[in-house]
């Protein structure tokens, strides 16, 4: 089963528990360490029987891209806790769900930033990386993006020149 929430609306225990896994995933990684975060505004989890199998968050925000504004789904924290792994449970459920982008939240593009280990895996599902400058907001000031960016189209791919996040990083 697949739950989509808006992530205020989860409840203490559940969100104990996937802040859980993101420390164990990607707590260790200093960059994640030195780096202030968006608050998420959707979460989608599926379940196998009463446990998270896969879990990943949604920003929701308006970017710009070489100057143009679009709306934009920020993909975080893609999550398989350990004993689900092998069985394309992250895989799935980011298929399963890409009409939440650009159907029901009307989303121009999605945007994920990772680390280089992950992009085969989003190629997989279509994702593609972009070879630009990203700015991000940091309570020190505006900051550039030190890993991969990729997008996911509807259509036809961007090779944008520059990417403002307009906020925190997701």
């Amino acid at each position: 089963m697949i739950e989509i929430k808006k992530h205020g609306e989860l409840s203490a225990q559940v969100k104990a528990e996937l802040n859980s896994y993101i420390d164990t995933e990607f707590g260790h990684i200093p960059l994640v360490k030195e780096t202030e975060w968006a608050r998420p505004d959707w979460t989608v989890i599926r379940y196998e029987g009463n446990c998270i199998a896969t879990f990943y968050n949604i920003v929701e925000r308006e970017i710009s891209i070489d100057d143009k504004t679009f709306k934009v789904g920020g993909i975080n924290n893609v999550i398989t806790p350990k004993a689900f792994r092998g069985h394309g449970y992250a895989a799935k459920t980011l298929k399963a769900t890409e009409y939440l982008l650009f159907e029901d939240l009307n989303c121009d593009l999605g945007l994920l930033l990772c680390a280089d280990n992950l992009v085969p895996f989003y190629k997989k599902l279509n994702w593609y990386t972009v070879a630009c400058p990203v700015y991000f907001d940091q309570s020190t000031g505006e900051k550039l993006w030190a890993s991969n960016t990729m997008l996911l189209t509807k259509k036809e791919k961007m090779d944008p020149r520059k990417i403002e996040l307009k906020g925190l990083p997701w």
